[in-house]
């Protein structure tokens, strides 16, 4: 049991965040202007519904690991090679995790 004072705040109440409903409120970029630069792998969110299609990954970056979440950029993805990655970074609990975004003509994917 727990014999802290009650705050009123949700913290005390030990409410986590609602993970269906995750969202990144920061500048948005994209994979063309991240090739051949590395980053901070942070956090993603899959199965985004966009006018380019279904199922695409929203990937959360850093450029310095330390960097505050104003200074974090996002990007949309249907790279099969990166949201493989993702998924086997989040299984391993691994993030965050450094890369650099690749391409071959059409093919984005990390190193």
């Amino acid at each position: 049991m727990d014999n802290r004072q009650d705050d009123g705040s949700l913290a005390f109440l030990n409410i986590a965040p609602d993970e269906s409903n995750k969202h990144f409120n920061c500048e948005e970029t994209t994979q063309q202007k991240l090739i051949n630069r590395d980053f901070w792998l942070i956090d993603y969110i899959k199965g985004q519904k966009t006018k380019f299609g279904d199922d695409r990954y929203i990937v959360l970056i850093k450029f310095k690991k330390d960097d505050k979440m104003a200074d974090a950029r996002k990007f949309f993805t249907n790279s099969r090679d990166i949201k493989y990655v993702l998924d086997q970074v989040k299984a391993l609990n691994a993030f965050p995790r450094h890369v650099t975004m690749r391409a071959s003509g059409t093919r984005y994917y990390f190193e």
